[in-house]
C-alpha cells in the first residue's frame, strides 16, 4: 500500500506554496518523499517556507516565480533542472481573484488579468514543464474550483477561467499521454485559506455554508493536497484527463 503513495526520488514543482493549499501539498507530497520546489512572488515567503520543510525532513528548493510573467515561468522550470536533473510532479496552485463583480460590470483590464494568470500561465508552464516530465512520465495536477462547474456570483471571470482549466486537463491529458504523463484538475469547494478565512471569519459566518454542504463540515487545505498526492503518485497511474471534485458534496444539490 505505501508503495502506491511514495514519491522518494521525485522531484515536484507546486506554484504558489507558501501558503493554503500550495504550502498543504507541498509538505504532503514531502512527506511522501519528493523533493519540493517552493514557489510563490516574494523571495522571502519562498525561503522562509522552504526553510520550515527543510526542519521537518523535506528536501526544498525555493525558487520565486511570479506566474504572469513568462520568463519567470521558463526560468523556474529550468532552475529546478539545474538543481535537481529531473521533474517528476508540477502542481499549477497559484491563481487570483481580484475582483468581485458581475461581468456586466465587469472591466476588461480585470479580465484579462484573470484570464492571464489563471488560464494562460498554467498553459505557459505546461510548455516548459512537460517536455522536462516526459523525459521519465508523471504528473500535472491543475486547481480548479467548483465555481467552473457552476455560475459564481460576482466571480464569473474566475469562474470561466477555472471552467478553462478543466479543459486544459483534458486537452494536455489527451497530448501528453502517450508520453507517460497524466494531466488532471481538482476543483475545492469553500476551503479554509486565507482568501476564505477573510471572508468568513468566524463560525458563525460558516455556519450557512457548512448547512448547505452535506458533509456539514468546509474543507481544509489539507484535504486537497491528499488528492493531489492520489493524482500525482502511482495510485493515480490510471486516471488522466479528469476534474476531481472535492466539494463536501456541496455541488450536489441546488439547496
Amino acid at each position: 500500500m505505501k508503495e502506491l503513495f511514495d514519491l522518494s526520488g521525485q522531484v515536484a514543482i507546486i506554484t504558489g506554496s507558501t501558503r493554503g493549499i500550495g504550502f498543504a501539498t507541498a509538505r504532503l507530497l514531502g512527506q511522501a518523499g519528493a523533493r519540493v520546489v517552493v514557489s510563490s512572488r516574494k523571495p522571502a515567503a519562498c525561503d522562509k517556507v522552504a526553510e520550515q520543510l527543510a526542519a521537518e525532513g523535506i528536501e526544498t528548493a525555493a525558487i520565486a516565480c511570479h506566474i504572469g510573467r513568462d520568463e519567470d515561468l521558463r526560468h523556474l522550470v529550468d532552475a529546478t533542472m539545474d538543481r535537481w536533473g529531473r521533474l517528476d510532479i508540477v502542481v499549477a496552485n497559484a491563481a487570483v481573484n481580484p475582483v468581485f463583480s458581475t461581468l456586466q460590470e465587469l472591466g476588461e483590464d480585470a479580465w484579462d488579468k484573470v484570464f492571464d494568470i489563471d488560464l494562460k500561465s498554467v498553459w505557459r508552464l505546461s510548455r516548459y514543464a512537460l517536455p522536462n516530465v516526459a523525459k521519465q512520465g508523471g504528473a500535472m495536477v491543475l486547481l480548479s474550483s467548483i465555481g467552473s462547474l457552476v455560475a459564481s456570483p460576482r466571480s464569473g471571470a474566475y469562474a470561466i477561467a477555472k471552467a478553462g482549466i478543466n479543459h486544459l486537463a483534458t486537452q494536455l491529458a489527451a497530448e501528453w499521454g502517450p508520453s507517460g504523463i497524466r494531466v488532471n484538475a481538482v476543483a475545492p469547494g469553500v476551503t479554509l485559506t486565507d482568501m476564505i478565512k477573510a471572508g468568513l471569519p468566524d463560525e458563525e459566518a460558516l455556519a450557512p455554508v457548512k448547512r448547505r454542504t452535506p458533509l456539514r463540515r468546509v474543507g481544509e487545505p489539507e484535504d486537497i493536497a491528499a488528492a493531489i498526492l492520489f493524482l500525482a503518485s502511482r495510485a493515480g497511474r490510471h486516471m488522466t484527463g479528469q476534474t476531481l471534485t472535492i466539494d463536501g458534496g456541496a455541488t450536489l444539490t441546488a439547496a
